[in-house]
């Protein structure tokens, strides 16, 4: 029942506050700003997201917990989502959790919670020559094959 009052209140305090601005500043103003702040939030989130992701690479490579990056993360989705809703609350909203501090502020008791949770991370090595001839050689899909042969001993007849 409260979702249903939430789902009701929510767009029209959204209208109401559109109407009580485009009263102040105008129509097409009012528009401009909307599809303005819904352009603008989108490239931050873009933005925001890329860097999460380079943050989530680096802690995988270290095979460190990554559980703050991805409810970081779902948190900037969220924002994107809240951002291209037209309207001045779900901006407001989505600008909070579009920024570090508060997004931290909002995601700690979810990451209070997910530590107690066990998982089994999978770490991955890559292999990195010193040698640049070598490397280079690699990235052309040149490099050194190793031919062998292979038996699935559960395909076997016993």
């Amino acid at each position: 029942m409260p979702l249903l009052f939430f789902l009701l209140v929510w767009p029209l305090a959204e209208i109401w506050l559109m109407i009580q601005v485009g009263q102040q500043t105008g129509a097409f103003s009012t528009v401009l700003l909307i599809v303005a702040t819904a352009v603008l939030g989108l490239v931050l989130v873009q933005l925001e997201w890329q860097r999460l992701m380079l943050a989530m690479r680096d802690k995988m490579n270290k095979g460190e917990a990554t559980l703050g990056v991805v409810l970081e993360t779902a948190a900037v989705g969220l924002a994107g989502v809240l951002l291209f809703i037209p309207g001045f609350i779900s901006d407001f909203l989505g600008l909070l959790l579009l920024l570090p501090l508060t997004r931290q502020f909002l995601i700690r008791p979810l990451k209070k919670r997910g530590q107690g949770t066990t998982y089994q991370e999978r770490q991955s090595y890559y292999y990195t020559s010193s040698n640049k001839t070598q490397q280079r050689e690699n990235l052309d899909g040149s490099g050194q094959v190793l031919e062998g042969e292979y038996q699935r001993k559960d395909d076997q007849e016993t």
